[in-house]
């Protein structure tokens, strides 16, 4: 796999030049994760689908709804055995696309430690960190694309976040659908949307 790098002619770049170079590693970027804007509209639908599932039984007071979220683990796999397929066909790696891996792993380590201890502190702490790191991951990854709706939708995490400290154990599932519709589902549909626009164009 070859990595972009800035070698001895690049130093020497006119500025406008390097701009140049810099905005062709940032679509190179947004491209792969338009394209990869899998990740972000698979498991926002597929958690928000499991939290609306299990807010519903719960309501209903059934009792088998927690079930649902077995999904995740088969998520996991599939997600995965796409992202190494994916990482097969790139015969281009930019910085950007590095500091992007090195966030996205960072978040799933962070997320696994949530969710493996935050339980011991009740589902709110749980949620309420969750909710903090899609809106951290979102943000980050917003900006380093130029990409709004990341950024936008990232803010609707953090405030979701906030609103779920005053309500309930079983509000907290519609707390947490709420902000992966904004910070996942719209902003990865608005990029894949853009991505294609801009193939066919």
């Amino acid at each position: 796999m070859e990595t972009t790098t800035i070698n001895k002619e690049e130093e020497n770049l006119l500025p406008e030049e390097s701009l140049l170079i810099i905005n062709k590693m940032i679509n190179s970027a947004k491209n792969k994760l338009a394209d990869d804007g899998f990740h972000l509209i698979f498991w926002g639908w597929l958690v928000m689908l499991c939290a609306l599932t299990q807010y519903i039984t719960l309501k209903l007071n059934y009792d088998w709804g927690a079930l649902v979220w077995m999904l995740l683990p088969l998520g996991g796999i599939f997600s995965a055995v796409y992202g190494y397929k994916q990482a097969k066909t790139q015969k281009v790696k930019t910085h950007i696309d590095t500091y992007l891996g090195y966030l996205w792993g960072g978040f799933l380590i962070a997320m696994f430690i949530t969710l493996a201890f935050g339980y011991a502190h009740g589902i709110k702490s749980t949620y309420f960190f969750l909710m903090l790191l899609y809106g951290m991951a979102t943000f980050i990854s917003g900006g380093i694309l130029n990409f709004k709706p990341l950024i936008f939708g990232s803010l609707f995490s953090f405030v979701f976040a906030i609103l779920s400290v005053f309500l309930g154990d079983i509000d907290q599932f519609l707390c947490i659908s709420a902000a992966l519709l904004c910070s996942y589902i719209i902003p990865g549909h608005l990029l894949k949307s853009k991505f294609k626009s801009q193939q066919y164009a």
